[in-house]
C-alpha cells in the first residue's frame, strides 16, 4: 500500500511537469517582446530582429508556434516561457517566492491577456521556416569569379575555400564561427575597413580558415582580410589562419579549443592596426588571456599596470635588464635636450617594475616604444615556447602585400622569420 502510495506520488508530479509550461505555441512572441520592453530593430521576410537587456534577439515562425534565439547561438532555439524565465529572473518575488513561482504566475498571468496570444484570426507577417532556421546564412552569396585584387582566384587557395562570400551590396563577407560551430555573424570588408557585419555576434565568435590533414601551425590575426594577405606573401600549405575580432574571454576560449583539437603547441600572432601601436596593445591584451599566463592588465587614464609571476630568476633577470637599459636610453636622450633631466617628466614615460613577493607590477606608459619593448621582452623571456610574434614593416600585411604588387622590379623575398618581432 506504502509502495502504491508513493508511486501514486511521484506520477502525479511527473505529470504535473508535462503539463507544465506547455502552451509557448499561444504566445505571440513579437508581442510579449514589445510587451517586456525590447525594441523592434527589423522585420524581415523571414523573422523579426529584437534589441534588449545588452542582447540581440531573432524571432522566427514555425509549424509549431514561434520561438527565437540570441544571435551569439542560432543553434538554441527557445520559447515564450524561457522568455519569461530570464525575465523574472530579474524581478523580486513576493514574500519568499522562488524563481519557479515566479515563473509560473506570469506565465499564467500572460495566458490570461488575450492580446498576448495567438488567436485564430491572426497571420503572422513572416513566412514559416524550419526549426534550424539561421538568419545569418541568408547574408552570404558566392564571390563572383572574376574579383580582382585580393581577392582574385581564391578557388585556387584551399585555406579559403568556402571561407569568403558576398552580400548582395557585393562587399566581401567572412563568416564568425561560435564555440558550436555555427555561424554567428559576418567580417564585412567595405574597402575602406574590416568591420562586424549587421548585428553579428563579433564578441562571442572568431573566423578561421579551412582546417588541413596535417598541421603545423596556427597563425592569429585582427581580421581575415589580414590573414588573406600574409596567406598571398607566404604562401602556408599546412597552417590555419584565425582572426579576432574582439579579444575576450569567449572569443579566445575557442581559440584555444581549437589550439587543444589541432593539438599545435605555438601560436604565431600577427595582430596589425592603422598604427604600429594599435598592434602591440592587441598583443599585450590578448596575453592577458592565454591560458595559465596569469599576465593581468589594468588600464588607467596615462598609462597601463601589469601584473605577473616572477618565473624563474634568470627570466625574470633578462627583463628587469631590458627595462632598465630603456629607461637608461631614455634619459640619455632627455639630456640631447635639456641639460638639467626633469625627473617627473622622465618617470611618467619610463617603465617602472618593482617586486612584490614571486609578483611583478609594471607600471607601462602609454608610449609605442616602451609597450613594444614591453612586448619582445616579455614574449622572448615569458613566452617564447608558446608563442611566436610577426609584424609587417607596413602598417599592416595589406598594406605589405600591396606594397609588394606595386613594384615592378621584384625585390629578393624575405623568409617570414625575418619578421619576427626585434627592437
Amino acid at each position: 500500500m506504502l509502495y502504491l502510495q508513493i508511486y501514486n506520488l511521484f506520477a502525479n508530479k511527473q505529470e504535473m511537469i508535462k503539463n507544465w509550461l506547455t502552451e509557448d505555441h499561444r504566445i505571440d512572441l513579437p508581442k510579449l517582446f514589445k510587451h517586456l520592453g525590447f525594441r523592434a530593430v527589423q522585420r524581415e521576410r523571414t523573422h523579426y530582429l529584437y534589441k534588449g537587456n545588452g542582447a540581440q534577439y531573432v524571432i522566427l515562425n514555425t509549424e509549431k508556434g514561434y520561438l527565437y534565439y540570441k544571435i551569439e547561438r542560432p543553434d538554441e532555439k527557445l520559447s515564450a516561457s524561457d522568455l519569461i524565465t530570464e525575465h523574472v529572473s530579474k524581478t523580486e518575488g513576493m514574500d519568499k517566492e522562488m524563481l519557479w513561482d515566479k515563473v509560473d504566475t506570469y506565465y499564467r498571468e500572460v495566458l490570461r491577456t488575450e492580446s498576448l496570444l495567438v488567436s485564430d484570426n491572426t497571420e503572422s507577417t513572416v513566412e514559416t521556416v524550419t526549426k534550424d532556421f539561421n538568419h545569418f546564412l541568408g547574408y552570404a552569396l558566392p564571390l563572383d569569379k572574376n574579383t580582382d585584387g585580393l581577392y582574385k582566384n581564391l578557388d585556387d587557395m584551399a585555406p579559403f575555400e568556402g571561407r569568403i562570400f558576398k552580400n548582395k551590396e557585393d562587399e566581401v563577407l567572412f563568416p564568425l564561427f561560435n564555440i558550436q560551430n555555427e555561424i554567428c555573424g559576418y567580417f564585412t570588408d567595405t574597402e575602406q575597413e574590416v568591420l562586424p557585419y549587421k548585428e553579428s555576434a563579433i564578441k562571442h565568435s572568431l573566423w578561421y580558415s579551412n582546417i588541413p590533414k596535417k598541421i603545423d601551425g596556427l597563425f592569429l590575426f585582427k581580421n581575415p582580410k589580414e590573414a588573406l594577405a600574409f596567406h598571398r606573401k607566404f604562401q602556408f600549405k599546412n597552417v590555419v589562419y584565425l582572426a579576432l575580432g574582439t579579444i575576450n574571454a569567449q572569443t579566445t576560449r575557442i581559440l584555444f579549443q581549437i589550439q587543444r583539437l589541432t593539438k599545435v603547441d605555438k601560436l604565431f600572432l600577427s595582430f596589425t592596426g592603422d598604427k604600429k601601436l594599435e598592434g602591440y596593445l592587441r598583443d599585450l591584451h590578448f596575453i592577458s588571456y592565454v591560458e595559465d599566463s596569469d599576465f593581468k592588465l589594468h588600464l588607467t587614464d596615462r598609462d597601463m599596470v601589469i601584473d605577473f609571476p616572477m618565473g624563474n630568476e634568470k627570466s625574470f633577470s633578462r627583463f628587469y635588464e631590458h627595462t632598465r637599459r630603456f629607461n637608461t636610453e631614455l634619459a640619455q636622450s632627455f639630456l640631447k635636450y635639456n641639460k638639467i633631466i626633469d625627473q617627473n617628466r622622465l618617470n611618467r614615460y619610463s617603465i617602472m617594475v618593482s617586486k612584490d613577493g614571486e609578483q611583478i607590477k609594471v607600471r607601462l606608459p602609454l608610449e609605442t616604444n616602451a609597450i613594444k619593448l614591453l612586448v619582445w621582452s616579455y614574449y622572448k623571456n615569458y613566452l617564447d615556447k608558446t608563442i611566436e610574434i610577426l609584424k609587417p614593416t607596413a602598417h599592416n600585411w595589406y598594406s605589405e602585400w600591396e606594397l609588394a604588387e606595386s613594384q615592378t622590379k621584384k625585390r629578393k623575398e624575405v623568409q617570414w622569420k625575418e619578421y619576427r618581432i626585434a627592437l
